[in-house]
């Protein structure tokens, strides 16, 4: 029993990571019609963005998070204008391809200019284990969980109580009609990507305390996990890619403690097609492109 609970909760921490960048996937879907697959190096260029913040101006864990967010939310403004939106409106396939195109420049422009290896973040938070019987949680686990949990109630707020959110939600429903209603589309879809990157960032900059670490293929882990919850939640309600990505991270460590850690990374892809093949529209409904 002791392990069952403590692979929870190891799981619900890196679910709660999974979750904040499925919602950015989805963010995307549902406003822009478009999937963004540089949303995945939008989280890495966040980690760099905290560590070069940690090294230049102050270890501080605000200031470290204010680095990888504004980062990646630049990132996100100029993928926005550039690349997004002048090929948004014809064939998916042809915003796949542009966003696929930069997420590959930002791996190697970051493998080029920090190292393609692994590289030590700044050590902001202790390494301190927090004995909480049964199970034992350290520090760094708790401020990833926090710090998701509370980018992950703010999106909700956002999209629910927001007069911005509202006009998101329009969008998504019915571009056109929004538009006849006064609803700048072009604004909305902007503040989408920036918010996905910006949430992305805050995201990455935990992961980095939590593991010590920055690395320039880091996206396509948390990339490919994370869009797997999108699909296998559907994109029209964003609380259930909340708990599809949440259960996702339970059902791999849950795989690790009691099978095999080399089989973890199976299991998102071994959900997918269970799930796509009797809900092609994922488990909440998803809107068409």
């Amino acid at each position: 029993m002791e392990l069952f609970l403590q692979q929870i909760v190891n799981g619900l921490v890196i679910g709660s990571t999974y979750a904040v960048v499925a919602i950015g996937f989805a963010l995307a879907f549902t406003v822009l019609r478009v999937i963004n697959f540089a949303h995945p190096d939008t989280f890495m260029v966040g980690m760099f963005g905290g560590l070069i913040a940690g090294r230049l101006i102050s270890d501080n864990v605000i200031v470290v998070l204010l680095g990888g967010g504004l980062g990646s939310a630049a990132v996100g403004f100029a993928l926005e204008r550039a690349v997004i939106r002048p090929l948004r409106g014809r064939d998916i396939l042809m915003t796949l391809i542009g966003t696929l195109g930069v997420a590959i420049m930002l791996q190697n422009g970051a493998a080029a200019l920090m190292s393609p290896d692994p590289v030590p973040f700044p050590a902001i938070l202790p390494v301190k284990l927090l004995a909480l019987d049964p199970i034992s949680l350290s520090v760094r686990q708790l401020a990833n969980f926090a710090i998701c949990l509370v980018i992950l109630g703010a999106i909700s707020y956002y999209v629910r109580g927001t007069k911005l959110g509202r006009a998101t939600r329009a969008v998504a429903e019915r571009a056109d009609v929004a538009a006849a209603f006064g609803v700048d589309v072009n604004r909305v879809s902007q503040v989408s990507i920036v918010l996905a990157s910006l949430m992305a960032g805050f995201a990455a900059v935990s992961v980095g305390m939590l593991y010590g670490s920055a690395w320039a293929f880091v996206g396509l882990l948390y990339g490919l996990k994370s869009f797997t919850c999108m699909l296998v939640a559907g994109n029209r309600y964003f609380e259930g890619v909340m708990v599809v990505a949440l259960a996702l991270g339970v059902i791999e460590a849950l795989v690790t403690g009691y099978v095999s850690s080399s089989l973890k990374d199976a299991v998102a892809f071994l959900v997918l097609i269970g799930v796509l093949f009797f809900r092609p529209n994922g488990l909440f409904g998803s809107y068409q492109t």
